[in-house]
């Protein structure tokens, strides 16, 4: 059991920071583009979308994933950990984001927008769409209601 829940810990903890990594680093799109279909659906949050509310989610899932990671705030942590996750799928579900999103930015990627802080058109982004990240936000989720549950169980 004890494999299991470093393993568990491990696993969710790496996989929330390497995602929480990548909201301070502009490679996450997927703020940019919440940003951009709220604006269009007349949201007064749009704005905030990116880059305030990618920093927070973003420190969230550091955060998140270095408590589940550390023994002694492994369960404090792997409640959290269920946040950002359940945050992404209610999210993807929504109006705000969509089950099918865009595989990236359009190519060159909107440096000024980005800059600036937006606003962004759909010119930015991909005309693919994919729904990896809402599988990968519904499989994050279901790992860490896993984790919570061995984790608290222990």
């Amino acid at each position: 059991m004890t494999i299991m829940r470093w393993a568990l810990a491990l696993a969710v903890g790496g996989f929330l920071i390497v995602f929480g990594a990548t909201k301070f680093t502009g490679g996450a799109h997927i703020f940019p583009y919440i940003e951009y279909k709220a604006t269009g659906l007349g949201a007064p949050f749009a704005d905030l979308a990116y880059p305030w509310l990618n920093y927070a989610v973003g420190a969230l899932e550091l955060a998140a994933g270095v408590l589940v990671i550390l023994p002694m705030t492994r369960r404090l942590g792997a409640l959290i950990g269920v946040l950002p996750f359940f945050g992404a799928v209610l999210v993807h579900l929504s109006p705000f984001l969509g089950v099918a999103t865009p595989a990236g930015y359009a190519d060159p990627a909107p440096a000024a927008a980005l800059a600036a802080g937006g606003p962004f058109a759909a010119s930015d982004f991909s005309t693919a769409m994919t729904t990896s990240l809402f599988m990968i936000a519904v499989g994050g989720l279901f790992a860490a209601i896993v984790n919570l549950i061995v984790q608290r169980n222990s």
